[in-house]
């Protein structure tokens, strides 16, 4: 096992379902979907710091295993302590090339708010 291996935590990919609310109006809910493993580094950028740029403290690196599909602005919780991230990058952008001893992909998350 690996260090980054060893990082990655249980998280859930959150699927958004819609109904009605019964007065003619829709609500929009999230069920749990697949689970998977990933390792979640917040990023600390040197220009946000420097700028004091509040966004800049919710933006994270994710770490997934080689074949995690998710896509951008697919939603996941961190199992752990709940929290919420909106994928913000292409995980296909990013993977190790296929001779790597180490099969993983990484994209970019930001923190949100749940949603519901």
């Amino acid at each position: 096992m690996t260090l980054i291996e060893s990082m990655m935590k249980p998280c859930t990919r959150l699927i958004e379902t819609g109904a009605t609310d019964g007065a003619f109006g829709r609500y929009t809910e999230y069920i749990d979907g697949e689970s998977f493993q990933a390792a979640i580094l917040k990023k600390s950028a040197p220009e946000g710091v420097t700028a004091e740029q509040p966004s800049m403290d919710e933006l994270y690196t994710v770490v997934l295993p080689a074949g995690t599909a998710l896509e951008y602005g697919e939603l996941f919780r961190r199992d752990a302590d709940g929290a919420w991230f909106r994928v913000t990058g292409n995980p296909r952008d990013a993977q190790a090339p296929a001779q790597s001893t180490v099969q993983i992909t990484k994209t970019t998350a930001e923190r949100i708010e749940p949603l519901c």
